[in-house]
C-alpha cells in the first residue's frame, strides 16, 4: 500500500518539524513510494507550514526603550522620574501611563520583565538579540526573519517569506540574512504603503516577459561555458521577482483596501500603518514581519540618553495605538492563536537618570512581550526589585526567548541549517523553554 506523502506525522506540539519531515521522505523514498519531486516535496511542506497559520510578527524598538517609562514603572522609588503608573485590563498589573490603549489589551500579553543579557552595547546587543547568538567576527549570524524565511522557503509563493517594514535609525548596526545568503534576505519597505520605485513594472507585462526570455537565453550559453551555479541562482531570485511583481497578491501591501476608520485606529504613524501592513502580510502567507520603531528625532529612537522626560512620551505615543489595535485587529479575525507578535528592543535603560530624564544602556531586567502564537497571555513572568535595580525573581536569557520562538513556529531549536559556505549552524545553541508561556 502507497502511504500517501500527506500523512505527515506529527511530534508532541501536533507540528511536522523538517527533520521528522525529511525523515518520511527518505523513508517513503526508499520503498519506491514517492510520485513528487524533492523540490516538490519541499514547497509542499512550505506550503502546509503557511496553511497552519505560524506567522511571527516582530515589534522592533530600535535603541533599547525604558522599562521604567513603559512596561515596568517603579513608583515610588528614586529612580521612576514623572511617569505615573496606570492600572490595565490584567487586574493588578499597571504600566506607564504613556501606553493608553495598550493597557486596554494587557489580557492579550504575556510581559516578560525580567530579561537579562550581558551586552550594553548597541552593535553587540542586536546582533545577539536578532539573531540570538552573541557576535563573532568569523561568522555573520543570520537575522531570525531569515532563518525562518529558510524554513517557509517556497519559491513558487508569489510574496517573500520575510518583510521588513521600516528602516534602522543606524544602518551600520543592521542584521540582515549573514551566512545564510540573498535568498533568505528581507524584502524592505522604507514606508508603509509605497513599495519600492523598482517593484511596479514601467513596461506592459508582454514587454517584460520578452526580455525575461531573452535573458534567460543569454544565461543558457554562460552557464554551458561554466557558469552554471551563478545563473541557478539568478534565475531562482529573477523567477522569484518576477512572481511577485505581476502577482496579484501585491494588493497586500496596499493600505487603500482597508476601511479609512481602522487605518486611524491603528494611528497615522509610520508604526501604526507599518502594523497595519503587517497584519495584511501574515493574512496572505508571509512567514515573518519586522516593524521599526524609530521615532521622529533624528537617529535617536528609544536610545534616549538625553531628552527623556521629553523623548520617551512621543515614543510611547507612536506605538501605543499600532500595538493595541494589532492585537486586537488580529484577535477579532481569528488570527491571534496563530500568530506570534513579540514587542522588544535590545536592552533597557539603566535606573539612574540625568536631570531632563536621559538614561544610558541597561541590560538588567529589560522588557519582551509576547501575545498570540499560543502563549498564555494575560501573565506577568519574572521581576525586578523596588528599585528597578536587578532582577529579582525569573531570570529570562535571549537563548531561552529564542527557543521558545522556534516552540510557536514549529521549528526545532536543535536542527541544523547549513550556510552558505557549507558550514552547519543549529537554530539555537543553548538556552531553555520559558515553560510559562505554553
Amino acid at each position: 500500500m502507497i502511504r500517501p506523502f500527506w500523512n505527515l506525522v506529527a511530534g508532541r506540539d501536533h507540528v511536522s518539524h523538517r527533520r521528522g519531515f525529511l525523515k518520511q521522505l527518505m523513508t517513503a523514498s526508499a520503498a519506491g513510494a514517492m510520485t513528487l519531486s524533492w523540490r516538490d516535496m519541499l514547497v509542499a511542506q512550505a506550503d502546509e507550514l503557511r496553511k497552519t497559520g505560524k506567522a511571527m510578527i516582530l515589534l522592533w524598538m530600535d535603541g533599547g526603550p525604558s522599562q521604567f517609562e513603559t512596561f515596568n514603572p517603579k513608583i515610588g522609588s528614586k529612580y521612576q522620574g514623572p511617569a505615573k503608573a496606570i492600572p490595565t485590563s490584567l487586574p493588578g498589573v499597571h504600566i506607564a501611563e504613556y501606553l493608553p490603549e495598550t493597557a486596554k489589551m494587557m489580557h492579550k500579553i504575556a510581559l516578560i520583565r525580567s530579561m537579562k543579557s550581558s551586552e550594553r552595547d548597541h552593535f553587540r546587543a542586536i546582533k545577539l538579540v536578532r539573531s540570538g547568538y552573541p557576535i563573532n567576527p568569523s561568522i555573520q549570524y543570520p537575522t531570525w526573519g531569515s532563518v525562518v524565511a529558510r524554513d517557509r522557503f517556497d519559491p513558487t509563493y508569489d510574496l517573500p517569506a520575510f518583510v521588513r517594514i521600516g528602516k534602522p535609525r543606524i544602518k551600520t548596526r543592521d542584521v540582515n540574512s549573514g551566512v545564510l545568503g540573498p535568498r533568505y534576505e528581507s524584502f524592505k519597505i522604507d514606508q508603509a504603503g509605497t513599495l519600492p520605485e523598482d517593484v511596479l513594472t514601467t513596461v506592459p507585462e508582454e514587454r517584460l516577459r520578452r526580455r525575461l526570455d531573452l535573458s534567460a537565453r543569454l544565461d543558457a550559453q554562460f552557464a554551458s561555458s561554466g557558469g552554471a551555479k551563478r545563473v541557478l541562482e539568478k534565475q531562482e531570485i529573477y523567477q522569484q521577482t518576477q512572481r511577485f511583481v505581476l502577482s496579484p497578491k501585491l494588493e497586500a501591501f496596499r493600505l487603500d483596501k482597508e476601511p479609512e476608520s481602522l487605518r486611524e485606529a491603528y494611528g497615522k504613524t509610520d508604526f501604526g500603518q507599518g502594523c497595519l501592513l503587517a497584519r495584511r502580510l501574515v493574512e496572505t502567507g508571509v512567514s515573518f514581519v519586522e516593524v521599526f520603531s524609530t521615532g521622529n528625532v533624528s537617529d535617536q529612537g528609544w536610545d534616549t540618553h538625553k531628552k527623556g522626560w521629553d523623548e520617551n512620551p512621543k515614543l510611547a505615543e507612536g506605538i501605543d495605538r499600532g500595538y493595541a489595535t494589532l492585537l486586537r485587529d488580529l484577535d477579532q479575525r481569528g488570527m491571534l492563536d496563530n500568530t506570534l507578535v513579540v514587542w522588544m528592543g535590545e536592552f533597557g535603560r539603566t535606573p539612574k537618570f540625568k536631570p531632563d530624564g536621559g538614561r544610558e544602556h541597561y541590560s538588567d531586567g529589560w522588557i519582551t512581550c509576547l501575545s498570540g502564537g499560543g502563549v498564555n497571555m494575560g501573565q506577568v513572568i519574572g521581576a525586578t526589585d523596588d528599585e528597578g535595580v536587578s532582577v529579582s525573581d525569573r531570570p529570562v536569557e535571549v537563548q531561552d526567548l529564542f527557543r521558545s520562538f522556534c516552540h510557536v513556529l514549529g521549528m526545532n531549536p536543535h536542527d541544523e541549517y547549513v550556510t552558505d559556505l557549507d558550514q552547519p549552524l543549529q537554530l539555537v545553541k543553548g538556552g531553555e523553554l520559558i515553560h510559562e508561556l505554553f
